[in-house]
């Protein structure tokens, strides 16, 4: 165990620091090029320091206190995805709550609230998750109650992906696999008559365009050039200048940042990072004995797992462009807060009780 959560630690770091070097690198880039200068670093820093406020304020809370009160955290993440149409829409979406200077993107917080709340549901319901009302129709409708309320902002992707992950806390929790057979054709069934009956929004259906065409979109071809141009070891920091071109190159498309400056072998690393984070903590999941822990720790390993499939897929041009950031080196503060406001849930589950085996416990 003490390995594990020692390999996670060391992930965390490396791709703290790499993305402190990312937002370092586009400024310099962005002075130097457009005339222009930018604060991603100090932006990038403060959501860093506030994000780890938030994980040390988490783990230092009794792991019983989110299971005794996890309903009244799953109204507070409807709240959230509620709240932000008081605020005027950004590029015409309702996504952002905006407190002083910063702006909280809800719908971060509430993918990781609400495997918590999937997570104690399946302890709660623990021997009825097989069945399909009890163990799968009603905590899924519960997760399509925030999948919608996303979805209505609009953010078709992100409404995806955390009706996806919440299918996936369900099974981790004890659901039959059969019934996921089932939603996954009423899933498919549902985006065709989205894309044929012109639900979707016009540059949702120009994105698919494109993916289904084979072209490449604009965006990704200017950052995998970025890679070509690169080589093994790339330019440096400071000596190379086409990441400015890169649409969202400080969120979206960070790696095009990272690839430029340290070519083949940058985009190994953070690779090599994110596989060994996902994989420690499945291994400290496979340590714990309880059931709401053990499927909280799985699940946010996967939310992770898939935020950087899904950035990575992107960036190769293999999945169309979804606005999905990459963890901890984005820009994406909202998104920093909230997954280690989930890791510190976690280490509240280690620390604050015997969840795990004590023999494990010595490793």
């Amino acid at each position: 165990m003490r390995r594990e959560i020692a390999v996670t630690i060391i992930a965390y770091l490396i791709l703290f620091v790499l993305g402190a070097i990312a937002m370092y690198s586009l400024d310099i880039a962005r002075e130097q090029v457009l005339g222009t200068s930018s604060s991603f670093f100090q932006k990038h820093v403060i959501m860093l320091v506030l994000s780890l406020v938030m994980m040390i304020a988490a783990m230092n809370i009794p792991f019983s206190f989110y299971e005794k009160n996890a309903t009244l955290f799953y109204f507070i993440g409807i709240g959230l995805l509620i709240l932000v149409f008081l605020f005027p829409s950004i590029n015409g979406a309702h996504r952002w709550i905006r407190i002083g200077g910063f702006t909280l993107q809800s719908s971060e917080f509430a993918k990781i609230i609400l495997i918590l709340y999937l997570s104690i549901y399946a302890k709660n319901n623990k021997g009825r998750m097989e069945e399909f009302k009890r163990g799968f129709l009603f905590p899924l409708l519960l997760g399509g109650v925030y999948a919608v309320l996303i979805l209505i902002e609009p953010n078709l992707s992100t409404a995806l992906f955390t009706f996806m992950i919440a299918a996936i806390t369900l099974y981790y929790g004890g659901t039959k696999f059969q019934y996921f057979l089932i939603l996954l054709f009423i899933v498919i069934a549902l985006f065709i008559v989205a894309t044929i009956g012109g639900f979707l929004h016009s540059y949702q259906l120009g994105r698919l365009r494109y993916f289904f065409s084979g072209e490449v979109a604009p965006q990704v071809d200017i950052a995998l050039r970025t890679i070509k141009n690169s080589g093994a070891t790339g330019w440096g920091i400071g000596n190379s200048w086409l990441k400015v071109y890169v649409p969202e190159a400080e969120s979206d498309f960070v790696l095009a940042v990272i690839g430029e400056d340290f070519g083949f072998f940058g985009i190994l690393l953070v690779s090599v990072a994110y596989l060994l984070l996902s994989y420690s903590l499945m291994r400290i999941a496979g340590y714990i004995d309880d059931i709401a822990l053990r499927t909280f720790t799985w699940s946010y390993a996967t939310v992770i797992l898939f935020h950087v499939s899904i950035n990575l897929g992107v960036f190769a041009g293999v999945f169309p462009v979804t606005g999905i950031p990459l963890p901890f080196i984005s820009t994406g503060g909202s998104s920093m807060m909230a997954l280690l406001t989930g890791f510190g849930i976690i280490l509240s589950g280690l620390l604050n009780r015997k969840s795990y085996e004590t023999g494990e416990n010595e490793r």
